[in-house]
């Protein structure tokens, strides 16, 4: 009976243990946290939960035109998920020029308006201005990412057609040669 008492209570406390470890698990973020220093002197931590939760979700809602949902991990933040690409920190510069009474009373208000400030900056100095990438579903931190670079020409986009056409055109004429040859 003890031996069994024991175990039990051994096997609780694993089976305790790991839903601990998965609960913890389940709130790490994919994204980093970030320090803002707002303009009244406030530092505030936005963290990776409240990037995924809150700025996240609204930039997708104000954004979802741009095809952005499923691309937006790496809108603000480098391929590493580590720090800030040049847009995010173009957005966060834009966030700092607000005071924190400002943003703890209306965070959207605040991110749409840096996200206005952003809009005619080139932060990856692409040639490309942030909105006419954003509006492009390309990344306005990349520069390697950028309007127009997975579009196809013309001949790339219809060739397979192209070529079935001249095929076609081919054996036509070919057709209406030897069957001419023949009655003549």
């Amino acid at each position: 009976m003890k031996r069994a008492v024991i175990t039990l209570v051994i096997a609780s406390l694993l089976l305790f243990s790991t839903g601990f470890v998965n609960a913890q698990e389940k709130e790490k973020s994919a994204y980093p946290t970030i320090t803002v220093t707002f303009a009244d002197g406030k530092v505030y931590n936005i963290t990776g939960k409240m990037w995924g939760a809150t700025i996240y979700p609204y930039i997708e809602g104000r954004i979802k035109s741009f095809n952005w949902i499923n691309k937006i991990t790496y809108l603000f933040f480098d391929r590493t998920l580590k720090g800030l690409n040049p847009y995010g920190l173009d957005f966060v510069r834009a966030l700092e020029m607000h005071t924190y009474k400002e943003f703890n009373k209306n965070i959207f208000l605040v991110i749409g308006e840096a996200l206005n400030a952003t809009d005619y900056l080139d932060s990856d100095h692409d040639g490309y201005l942030n909105i006419q990438e954003l509006n492009n579903g390309t990344y306005p931190g990349d520069p390697n990412d950028y309007p127009g670079k997975n579009q196809k020409s013309f001949w790339e986009e219809n060739q397979g057609y192209i070529i079935i056409g001249v095929i076609m055109a081919s054996v036509f004429v070919l057709y209406f040669v030897f069957n001419r040859e023949e009655k003549s």
